[in-house]
Protein backbone atom coordinates (compact mmCIF):
# COMPACT_ATOMS: atom_id res chain seq x y z
CA UNK A 1 0.00 0.00 0.00
CA UNK A 2 3.13 2.56 0.72
CA UNK A 3 4.38 1.98 -2.80
CA UNK A 4 1.05 2.94 -4.37
CA UNK A 5 1.07 6.11 -2.10
CA UNK A 6 4.55 7.19 -2.96
CA UNK A 7 3.60 6.63 -6.87
CA UNK A 8 0.36 8.67 -6.68
CA UNK A 9 2.05 11.28 -3.82
CA UNK A 10 2.89 13.57 -6.97
CA UNK A 11 -0.83 13.85 -8.29
CA UNK A 12 -1.95 15.13 -4.73
CA UNK A 13 -2.02 18.28 -3.68
CA UNK A 14 0.40 19.85 -1.49
CA UNK A 15 -0.26 20.43 2.48
CA UNK A 16 0.77 24.72 2.82
CA UNK A 17 2.18 25.48 6.30
CA UNK A 18 -0.20 28.25 7.45
CA UNK A 19 1.77 28.99 10.92
CA UNK A 20 2.75 27.95 14.26
CA UNK A 21 1.90 28.75 17.83
CA UNK A 22 3.82 29.35 20.89
CA UNK A 23 3.96 26.11 21.86
CA UNK A 24 5.47 24.25 19.00
CA UNK A 25 2.37 23.66 16.69
CA UNK A 26 2.63 23.59 13.25
CA UNK A 27 -0.78 24.35 11.47
CA UNK A 28 -1.21 23.01 7.82
CA UNK A 29 -4.20 23.98 5.08
CA UNK A 30 -4.93 21.77 1.82
CA UNK A 31 -6.67 24.00 -0.72
CA UNK A 32 -9.70 22.64 -2.19
CA UNK A 33 -9.20 20.97 -5.54
CA UNK A 34 -10.69 18.93 -8.53
CA UNK A 35 -10.08 15.73 -8.81
CA UNK A 36 -9.27 13.66 -11.63
CA UNK A 37 -13.52 12.84 -12.45
CA UNK A 38 -14.62 16.02 -12.39
CA UNK A 39 -15.81 15.95 -8.87
CA UNK A 40 -14.46 18.56 -6.09
CA UNK A 41 -12.86 17.64 -2.54
CA UNK A 42 -13.20 20.01 0.08
CA UNK A 43 -9.88 21.42 1.60
CA UNK A 44 -9.19 20.82 4.84
CA UNK A 45 -6.90 22.23 7.64
CA UNK A 46 -5.33 20.30 10.63
CA UNK A 47 -2.17 20.02 12.77
CA UNK A 48 0.58 18.43 13.74
CA UNK A 49 2.47 18.10 16.86
CA UNK A 50 5.44 16.25 17.31
CA UNK A 51 4.99 16.12 21.12
CA UNK A 52 2.41 14.49 21.37
CA UNK A 53 -0.22 11.51 19.01
CA UNK A 54 -3.57 12.78 18.15
CA UNK A 55 -4.93 9.84 20.68
CA UNK A 56 -3.36 11.43 23.32
CA UNK A 57 -5.22 14.94 22.14
CA UNK A 58 -7.67 16.38 24.86
CA UNK A 59 -9.52 19.87 24.66
CA UNK A 60 -7.57 23.15 24.98
CA UNK A 61 -4.30 22.04 24.09
CA UNK A 62 -4.37 24.08 21.47
CA UNK A 63 -5.10 28.07 21.47
CA UNK A 64 -8.54 28.74 20.61
CA UNK A 65 -8.15 30.78 17.70
CA UNK A 66 -6.16 27.99 15.56
CA UNK A 67 -9.05 25.83 17.07
CA UNK A 68 -11.33 28.01 15.37
CA UNK A 69 -9.33 28.11 12.32
CA UNK A 70 -9.55 24.79 12.09
CA UNK A 71 -13.11 23.82 12.15
CA UNK A 72 -13.28 26.79 9.59
CA UNK A 73 -14.94 29.08 12.23
CA UNK A 74 -12.63 31.66 10.70
CA UNK A 75 -10.99 32.55 7.16
CA UNK A 76 -7.32 33.71 8.29
CA UNK A 77 -4.83 31.80 10.62
CA UNK A 78 -4.61 34.02 13.40
CA UNK A 79 -0.97 35.78 14.00
CA UNK A 80 0.58 35.11 17.40
CA UNK A 81 0.05 38.23 18.89
CA UNK A 82 -3.73 37.53 18.94
CA UNK A 83 -2.91 34.49 20.64
CA UNK A 84 -0.42 35.73 23.13
CA UNK A 85 -2.85 39.52 23.60
CA UNK A 86 -5.70 36.84 24.41
CA UNK A 87 -3.70 34.26 26.99
CA UNK A 88 -2.58 37.45 28.68
CA UNK A 89 -6.11 38.46 29.29
CA UNK A 90 -7.21 35.03 30.13
CA UNK A 91 -4.50 35.44 33.30
CA UNK A 92 -5.75 38.47 33.82
CA UNK A 93 -8.77 37.09 34.28
CA UNK A 94 -8.06 34.58 36.76
CA UNK A 95 -5.84 36.91 38.93
CA UNK A 96 -8.90 38.99 39.55
CA UNK A 97 -11.51 36.36 39.80
CA UNK A 98 -8.60 34.56 42.93
CA UNK A 99 -8.53 38.06 44.54
CA UNK A 100 -12.54 38.61 44.42
CA UNK A 101 -13.05 35.02 45.67
CA UNK A 102 -10.18 36.07 48.94
CA UNK A 103 -12.21 39.35 49.21
CA UNK A 104 -15.09 37.49 49.52
CA UNK A 105 -14.09 34.76 51.99
CA UNK A 106 -12.81 37.53 54.02
CA UNK A 107 -16.36 39.22 53.93
CA UNK A 108 -17.92 36.10 54.75
CA UNK A 109 -15.90 35.36 58.42
CA UNK A 110 -16.42 39.21 58.92
CA UNK A 111 -20.10 38.43 58.91
CA UNK A 112 -19.84 35.07 61.04
CA UNK A 113 -17.65 36.93 63.55
CA UNK A 114 -20.05 39.33 63.81
CA UNK A 115 -23.18 37.57 64.24
CA UNK A 116 -25.02 38.85 61.26
CA UNK A 117 -25.22 35.30 59.38
CA UNK A 118 -25.09 31.42 61.04
CA UNK A 119 -21.79 29.09 60.32
CA UNK A 120 -23.00 26.43 57.83
CA UNK A 121 -23.45 23.48 59.71
CA UNK A 122 -21.08 20.59 59.00
CA UNK A 123 -23.31 17.34 57.75
CA UNK A 124 -21.55 14.04 58.06
CA UNK A 125 -22.98 11.34 55.13
CA UNK A 126 -23.56 8.13 56.14
CA UNK A 127 -23.61 5.14 54.15
CA UNK A 128 -24.63 5.31 50.23
CA UNK A 129 -25.74 8.16 48.86
CA UNK A 130 -29.51 6.84 47.30
CA UNK A 131 -30.02 5.20 50.79
CA UNK A 132 -31.38 7.37 53.64
CA UNK A 133 -29.83 7.58 56.83
CA UNK A 134 -31.70 6.09 59.87
CA UNK A 135 -28.58 6.45 62.26
CA UNK A 136 -27.62 9.39 64.58
CA UNK A 137 -24.75 11.54 63.68
CA UNK A 138 -23.45 12.01 67.31
CA UNK A 139 -22.65 8.12 67.44
CA UNK A 140 -25.04 7.19 70.23
CA UNK A 141 -26.94 3.63 70.25
CA UNK A 142 -29.85 4.52 71.64
CA UNK A 143 -32.83 4.43 69.80
CA UNK A 144 -34.61 6.68 67.72
CA UNK A 145 -37.68 5.80 66.88
CA UNK A 146 -41.07 4.86 68.86
CA UNK A 147 -43.44 1.86 67.62
CA UNK A 148 -45.83 4.29 65.55
CA UNK A 149 -42.96 5.58 63.15
CA UNK A 150 -40.66 2.88 63.39
CA UNK A 151 -38.66 2.43 59.86
CA UNK A 152 -36.08 -1.05 59.29
CA UNK A 153 -33.30 -0.63 59.97
CA UNK A 154 -33.29 2.72 61.83
CA UNK A 155 -32.38 0.70 65.19
CA UNK A 156 -29.14 -1.57 66.01
CA UNK A 157 -28.88 -3.00 68.56
CA UNK A 158 -25.36 -2.52 70.45
CA UNK A 159 -22.34 -4.66 69.44
CA UNK A 160 -21.03 -7.18 72.87
CA UNK A 161 -17.32 -5.73 73.35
Amino acid sequence: MNFVRNILRPFRSAKKLAGTDHLGNKYYEVEQRTTAFGGHRRGRRYMENSKISHHEYESGMIPIEWESWIRWKRKTPPTIEEVLGREKMTMIVKERAKELERKDKERQEREYDEGLVARPTQTVPKGHASARVYERVDGTDEATATGKEFQPASWQPPEKK
